[in-house]
C-alpha cells in the first residue's frame, strides 16, 4: 500500500491508559509480601500518578482512552469523573486485574457487566471499550469475545499478534484493526513486521525497555501504510509514586522499574511527535464504526 507523506500526516492513533496499580498489575506475575498489599495507599497512588498523565495529556493536547479497572469507580469515582470531564474517553479493563483466562465464564460476565454500568453511571459516558488485563484473552479465553458483545461493547483491545511472550499473545491473529463473526471490532495492540517476524511496542515495558526513537520510527511505518498504533502505558509508568518491592530479582527490577523515572519525559516527546486520540474516534476515522 503506497500512502503519500499527506496521508500519512493524518494518520491519528490511539493512546490509551490501563489505569491500574503497581501491585494489582503485578500480582499474577511475581510474589508480592503482604506487607506490600494495601489497597487506600494503592489508590492514592492511582490518582495521584494519573493526574499526571492528565496533566501531560492536557500539556500535549492530547486526548485518550482510559481503561479502567472497574472497582476504581467505586473506590475513586471522582477521578473517572474528573477525566471523564476533561473529554477523555472512558473504557473498561474488567473490574478487577486478573487474568481472564483465570476466571469462570460466569463470573467474568458477572463482574464485568458491574464494571461497566458502574463506569457509565460515574463517568456519565457509555462505555464502548474493553481491555483484559495482560492482553488475557488469548487462544484460551477466546470465549469472552462472545460475552463482551453480549454486554453491549463495540469494540476489544485485548488481542497481541504475537507469540513470544510468556502470558499473552495470539501468534496468528490478525494484526490490523478488523470487525469480527460476531460484530465486535478488534483493535489489537501494535506490531511491526521485520525480517518476517512481528515485533510488538507501543507502550508498557516496549515502551520502557525500548529506545524511544525506535518507538517512533514503529509508528511511522505503520503509520507509512495508512494504519493507527495503539500506544499503551500505566500510570506509574510516568507519575512520580512507585512502589519499590524488596526482595526482587535483578530481572524483575530491570523489567518492570527500566526507563520510568524518565516516563514523563518520553511521553511528551512521544505525543509531540505524532498525533494521537481516543480509540473510538480512531475506528471512526478508520471506517471501521460509523456514527
Amino acid at each position: 500500500m503506497n500512502i503519500d507523506k499527506k496521508s500519512q500526516s493524518a494518520v491519528v492513533n490511539a493512546f490509551s491508559i490501563d489505569v491500574e496499580g503497581f501491585i494489582e498489575s503485578n500480582m499474577q506475575s511475581f510474589y508480592i509480601p503482604d506487607k506490600y498489599i494495601n489497597q487506600p495507599k494503592e489508590n492514592r497512588e492511582i490518582e495521584l500518578n494519573t493526574n499526571v498523565l492528565l496533566e501531560i495529556l492536557e500539556e500535549t493536547k492530547t486526548k485518550a482512552t482510559f481503561f479502567f479497572v472497574g472497582r476504581l469507580a467505586r473506590d475513586i469515582p471522582s477521578l473517572v469523573r474528573k477525566v471523564a470531564s476533561n473529554g477523555h474517553e472512558i473504557a473498561c479493563h474488567n473490574y478487577m486485574h486478573i487474568r481472564i483466562f483465570d476466571i469462570e465464564k460466569n463470573e467474568f460476565k458477572d463482574k464485568l457487566s458491574i464494571a461497566k454500568k458502574t463506569l457509565e453511571d460515574v463517568s456519565g459516558q457509555p462505555v464502548y471499550g474493553f481491555r483484559a488485563p495482560d492482553f488475557s484473552i488469548t487462544n484460551k479465553s477466546m470465549w469472552a469475545l462472545d460475552i463482551l458483545k453480549e454486554l453491549g461493547f463495540t469494540y476489544d483491545s485485548s488481542v497481541y499478534p504475537f507469540g513470544l511472550h510468556d502470558v499473552y499473545g495470539i501468534k496468528d491473529a490478525n494484526p490490523y484493526i478488523h470487525t469480527l463473526h460476531n460484530g465486535l471490532i478488534e483493535f489489537p495492540l501494535s506490531t511491526v513486521e521485520l525480517f518476517g517476524k512481528r515485533i510488538p511496542f507501543g507502550g508498557g515495558g516496549y515502551f520502557r525497555l525500548y529506545p524511544l526513537a525506535l518507538t517512533k520510527i514503529f509508528i511511522s511505518k505503520l503509520n507509512k501504510q495508512g494504519r493507527p498504533a495503539i500506544f499503551y502505558i500505566h500510570p506509574y509508568e510516568a507519575g512520580p509514586v512507585i512502589p519499590r518491592i524488596s526482595p526482587m530479582s535483578c530481572y524483575r527490577r530491570f523489567r518492570h522499574y527500566y526507563h520510568c523515572k524518565n516516563g514523563q519525559d518520553r511521553l511528551r516527546k512521544l505525543l509531540n511527535a505524532s498525533k494521537f486520540g481516543r480509540a473510538i474516534e480512531v475506528l471512526r476515522y478508520q471506517g471501521v464504526l460509523k456514527g
